[in-house]
């Protein structure tokens, strides 16, 4: 059994409350600030980062050289334990809030369900933990946001799910690394390709994004944002995100090399990675808030903040935490905070849950935003406390218990259990194949004349909250005539009062390749009309 490292359990309660804080920031403090807007999506960002790059060096620390060992006795047991670790906690909140949501009440009571983000197609796939493993139209939303509270949170325990089964393939492979410069060299070779898809997407991201538009609808399209192609490759899909949980790999591999030459390093040269990393973090959070919102094409910097430049400085903060000596050592091993992080699975889920109990507010001024700030607080500590009740009640004896009956199962039960998973996830990836095959072959795009994409008011005052706003509206007034003026922005209301806001859209025309985009600044927006065509684009006043 390897030697507990404190540190990482504390770091991985950091991680769920940045995003926690990351939920609660776009519930409880939208306003009119957009820098504060930006930031809090950030935290969400970062958090997601920490918790992939650590699981891969939890995993390989705990795991790695028991299955390079003798595989075939580790591997089950090493995913009897990851199922035993995150499945029962997961599945009875799922079904608690499939059979208590609006999925299901509309049904029983013969009305008509959500038109849109709920279908029980998608119930077996979230079930089976590979929503995040295939892109989709099902219900106007792609799996990854389908229900309300568990689901939104879940996409992430679906691509974990995804590294757990393709770690044993990369075990015999980090075996091989028995050298400080060999990890070094693995590290950096995880960064680079992760950043390699980055640099893909970057140069292909016009035809992804045509792509998606025809084969999944408007929606799944830049400049959106929630639902699109390009946020799915980038930010949800495991083909991309699994580089972190290498990366983190990668670097447990390191810290086992020092182990093994009795190697500590010098406390000054850890504390120096340390702040360098949390300095380049802080960089991305600055950087983004200060630069243009991206429209109908990102940067660089605009894919890669969702994975690598995040991941890549949490690598240099692991690697210190993980040495007791350094300061981020002894500061995340408080034992406070590694208490928390042993609840830090739980509170991941249920914190949306209790979130989504306050009432939705905008605040205006300052005493306003001191008044949110407390609800926030209020919530956040009520999730914690009930995320340590389900952790100590449910989610540790459900462990023991799956677990203890594994070893107890006979060698014959065990055979079974492996063919029943084996066909029944190759049924789902099957399945999930067809989904996304089904879409890909056709073409959304099937009205003559104007098909609007997207649509946003004061996008460059709320950014990502804001964006999309206008698009229902303007979709109604447009789609399919061959020339549109819009003079409504009364009937979306202000997103963001005092602010001098822009009013962007987006549209494609019946046989036309291109995506066609205006934006225009104007403080008289609420008075002023915007006029599209499959010819050209005009403002009026």
């Amino acid at each position: 059994m390897a030697k507990p490292i404190p540190a990482l359990t504390g770091i991985r309660f950091v991680a769920a409350a940045a995003v926690a804080l990351s939920h609660g920031g776009s519930q409880f403090l939208e306003g009119t600030s957009l820098a504060l807007d930006i930031s809090i999506g950030t935290l969400g960002l970062f958090g997601m980062s920490v918790f992939f790059t650590l699981s891969g060096f939890v995993i390989q620390y705990n795991y790695g050289g028991s299955i390079a060992g003798s595989p075939r006795k580790a591997i089950p047991e090493f995913l009897v334990a990851r199922i035993a670790r995150i499945y029962p906690l997961f599945v009875v909140l799922f079904l608690v809030e499939l059979l208590t949501g609006p999925i299901v009440w509309p049904w029983l009571l013969g009305t008509d369900a959500p038109a849109e983000g709920f279908s029980w197609h998608i119930v077996p796939f979230q079930l089976g933990m590979i929503q995040t493993w295939f892109f989709a139209n099902v219900a106007g939303v792609a799996p990854v946001w389908q229900y309300e509270e568990i689901g939104i949170v879940s996409w992430s325990v679906s691509t974990e799910w995804f590294f757990y089964l393709v770690f044993p393939l990369v075990c015999p492979l980090l075996a091989r690394i028995r050298t400080v410069p060999a990890a070094i060299l693995c590290a950096i070779g995880a960064v680079t390709i992760e950043l390699g898809i980055d640099l893909a997407v970057l140069m292909l991201q016009d035809r992804i994004n045509l792509f998606a538009l025809h084969a999944y609808g408007t929606g799944a399209a830049l400049p959106n944002w929630k639902n699109t192609l390009l946020l799915w490759i980038v930010y949800f899909s495991p083909f991309c995100r699994i580089w972190e949980f290498v990366l983190g790999c990668c670097l447990a591999k390191l810290h086992d090399v020092w182990s093994a030459q009795d190697f500590r390093p010098p406390r000054a040269l850890l504390d120096i990675a340390a702040i360098v990393g949390v300095g380049a973090i802080g960089w991305v959070f600055w950087f983004t808030a200060h630069k243009t919102p991206f429209g109908a094409t990102m940067s660089l910097f605009d894919i890669a903040r969702n994975n690598i430049a995040l991941a890549a400085p949490v690598a240099l903060i692991l690697v210190a935490a993980a040495q007791p000596v350094s300061r981020a050592g002894r500061l995340l091993s408080a034992r406070w905070l590694v208490f928390l992080g042993e609840a830090s699975f739980a509170f991941y889920l249920t914190h949306i849950i209790i979130y989504q109990r306050f009432p939705l507010a905008r605040w205006e001024t300052a005493g306003q935003l001191l008044g949110h700030l407390g609800a926030l607080a209020l919530a956040f500590t009520l999730a914690t406390c009930v995320a340590i009740m389900l952790h100590f009640g449910l989610e540790m004896p459900a462990r023991r218990r799956i677990r203890s009956w594994h070893q107890m199962a006979s060698p014959e039960q065990r055979k079974r259990l492996v063919r029943f998973g084996s066909v029944g996830l190759a049924t789902l990836v099957g399945a999930a194949a067809t989904y996304a095959l089904r879409d890909a072959a056709g073409d959304a795009v099937t009205q003559s004349g104007i098909s609007v994409v997207s649509a946003t008011y004061g996008g460059n005052c709320r950014w990502i909250s804001a964006r999309g706003n206008a698009t229902s509206a303007l979709a109604a007034a447009c789609n399919g005539k061959d020339a549109c003026t819009f003079a409504s922005m009364a009937r979306i209301g202000d997103p963001a009062p005092g602010c001098a806001k822009e009013f962007t859209a987006a549209w494609v025309c019946k046989g036309d390749p291109t995506i066609r985009s205006s934006s225009a600044a104007d403080e008289r927006a609420m008075i002023s009309a915007l006029q599209l065509s499959c010819n050209a684009v005009t403002r009026d006043e």
